[in-house]
């Protein structure tokens, strides 16, 4: 995967929880088609590491640009 756009737009923090939203476009190599999807990802960070890691984003937009209509 190539990632081609990044668009953060907000970071909440509160204690050890980080959430990031934002959008990214990334081009799958293997098809050449794109996944443009909007996202949230949820990190807690403890002693400067990140200890949980949760990526949400349009699962059909992924599925559609590796395997097609």
């Amino acid at each position: 995967m190539r990632a081609k756009e990044f668009d953060l737009r907000q970071i909440i923090s509160e204690g050890d929880d980080v959430v990031l939203i934002g959008r990214m476009v990334s081009e799958v190599r293997k098809t050449g088609r794109d996944i443009d999807t909007a996202f949230a990802l949820h990190t807690t960070v403890r002693d400067g590491r990140i200890t949980r890691y949760h990526l949400y984003e349009d699962s059909y937009a992924v599925a559609k640009a590796y395997f097609g209509d």
